[in-house]
């Protein structure tokens, strides 16, 4: 049964996929892989309901109880290289769905890979040079939010020497150059919990995984207003969107004045030059951030999320369908666009 996993893992590989996806259904299993192209259904010989059984066994879940919702995590080593999974199930009456998601099927990626733009790379390294404030990375899921963040924590942890602590749930680029906590809410680890504890550790920068409730957005700009360096990610469409999220958690729009020091937004795509995908970022820092903040309006001179995959798109960059097909969810009432100059 392990050698049936494996090779579902390197068909996820191939496809260089985040997630396999499970619908199991009249005893009958359904599996899709979310690649950068979107889903790919997926078939062949073991991939049956006994695998998908084995996988629960593996992620420990409670298989006397899987009336509720459940997850559990577990590693494998795949050709000299220990990998990490985390198994999400739901199920009801009809039908049950499940979602195994690679944690760590990352290359090695720096600073100098995450844009194709020069100027975006040095705004990056000018970034690990900071001392205090709060950094958003924002974006759907699966744009790549975490390879950015691990990206910049590696520079600032190795050749800046500083000492970083994260709070993720799940941990999923595994560093060995800094400290990594795992949410656990079963042991009472929440964000809010979480964050209490590192600082107590007295780390120079803090990553936590997400924001995405009241409490944890106030507890984060508390603790960036504490004098700490400490980035964050959010689900967003672009990076005003973010600003607005904030003031709904109940920040005041001084508070953002003071503590905030920039908002990514990015997107993933498959490269029409090279062979793999490249990140498109929007970046909002320094005057056009903080007329944002104060006036709820783009400046002239910065070039949105949208304006960015426009962009490519005309460089040949990214390939044009791709770029409809993104633009297609934009929405101005959320994402105001920026005026040419």
């Amino acid at each position: 049964m392990k050698e049936r996993l494996e090779n579902l893992i390197r068909e996820a590989q191939k496809h260089s996929a985040t997630d396999i996806h499970f619908t199991i259904r009249d005893q009958q299993v359904k599996i899709a892989m979310r690649s950068i192209r979107g889903f790919i259904d997926i078939e062949g010989d073991g991939y049956d309901l006994a695998l998908f059984n084995f996988i629960k066994y593996q992620a420990n879940l409670d298989l006397g109880n899987l009336s509720v919702p459940q997850s559990g995590n577990f590693e494998m080593m795949i050709n000299g290289k220990r990998l990490y999974f985390r198994f999400s199930m739901l199920a009801t009456l009809q039908v049950q769905t499940a979602v195994l998601r690679l944690l760590n099927n990352h290359e090695v990626i720096t600073i100098d890979d995450l844009s194709i733009r020069k100027e975006q790379t040095r705004t990056f390294y000018n970034w690990t040079h900071l001392r205090s404030g709060m950094i958003l990375v924002t974006g759907p899921t699966g744009s790549g939010k975490t390879t950015t963040l691990n990206a910049i924590l590696e520079e600032i942890a190795l050749n800046k020497q500083l000492k970083v602590i994260t709070l993720e749930d799940p941990i999923e680029i595994v560093s060995p150059n800094y400290l990594q906590l795992q949410i656990n809410e079963r042991l009472n680890l929440t964000y809010e919990e979480g964050i209490k504890q590192l600082l107590r550790h007295d780390p120079d920068v803090v990553m936590i995984g997400e924001i995405r409730d009241s409490e944890t957005a106030k507890m984060a700009f508390r603790c960036a207003l504490s004098g700490h360096l400490v980035f964050s990610t959010m689900h967003c469409k672009c990076a005003s969107e973010a600003i607005k999220r904030l003031c709904e958690f109940g920040l005041e729009k001084h508070e953002l004045l003071d503590t905030l020091s920039a908002i990514t937004n990015q997107r993933l795509f498959v490269s029409k030059k090279r062979k793999g995908r490249i990140c498109l970022y929007e970046i909002l820092e320094k005057q056009p951030l903080r007329r944002w903040i104060e006036e709820d309006q783009p400046s002239r001179e910065h070039i949105d999320i949208f304006k960015e995959i426009k962009r490519a798109a005309e460089e040949g960059i990214i390939y044009k369908k791709d770029a409809k097909a993104d633009l297609y969810d934009f929405d101005e009432s959320v994402c105001p666009v920026s005026q040419p100059a």
